[in-house]
């Protein structure tokens, strides 16, 4: 019973000096971050963080890691053509009101059908693959981007597509977290249970690899 007691102790020791750095390791390993240059940059589907990812898009491309910014949205199979051309209108002027220029990106729209990531990532590498760009940075909110760097990954490696995940995180508002401090968050915290139990579910599925666990 000593032992025991003397065990949990430690462990209670362990993890009031060290669970900070252990925190922000459990955030890095679902934001994995790459470094390098690309073909393009794609950025995921992502209404409410659509003006932040436009921008860390628009200074990657900028810093001359890639040419051309790839933007995704998504709609309803049930909005039909009209739903679809709506939503297209209303980023088109969200990217215009930030001074990004035409010809410098793709709005690209993916059905909502599951599993959402998965055919998101088949869809831009196909386009990818049929214009002869063979490799892609992929810009993804926070904790989501582990599971559809893989999910990107898998789906580029038969087609010779290098993918560099680069994760972004929310500034404003009760959104705003990071590595550093999103277990001090409601938002950090909500996401980072919902983007580990995501990455749990793709795995039991298959849709993506085991070794998606342990390498980047």
């Amino acid at each position: 019973m000593l032992y025991f007691l003397f065990i949990v102790g430690l462990v209670v020791v362990f993890l009031f000096l060290f669970h900070r750095p252990i925190l922000i390791a459990a955030g890095t390993y679902l934001s994995p971050e790459g470094s390098g240059t690309a073909n393009v940059v794609i950025l995921e589907g992502c209404d409410l963080a659509i003006g932040r990812g436009i921008q860390v898009g628009m200074r990657l491309l900028s810093s001359g890691r890639a040419a051309r910014l790839i933007i995704i949205y998504h709609y309803s199979v049930n909005e039909g053509n009209v739903g679809t051309s709506a939503h297209y209108n209303f980023i088109s002027r969200k990217i215009e009101a930030l001074g990004l220029k035409k010809d410098h990106i793709l709005l690209i729209g993916i059905p909502d059908n599951h599993p959402i990531t998965l055919i998101e990532a088949k869809t831009v590498l196909a386009y990818l693959s049929n214009n002869k760009l063979k490799s892609a940075i992929l810009l993804a909110e926070g904790f989501h981007t582990r599971r559809s760097y893989w999910a990107y990954k898998q789906t580029g490696v038969p087609l010779d597509i290098i993918i560099i995940p680069v994760p972004y995180f929310l500034s404003y508002g009760n959104h705003a977290y990071g590595n550093e401090d999103w277990w001090q968050r409601t938002g950090g915290i909500y996401s980072f249970v919902e983007e580990w139990s995501k990455l749990l579910y793709y795995l039991l599925r298959g849709y993506i690899p085991l070794k998606s666990l342990w390498v980047t």
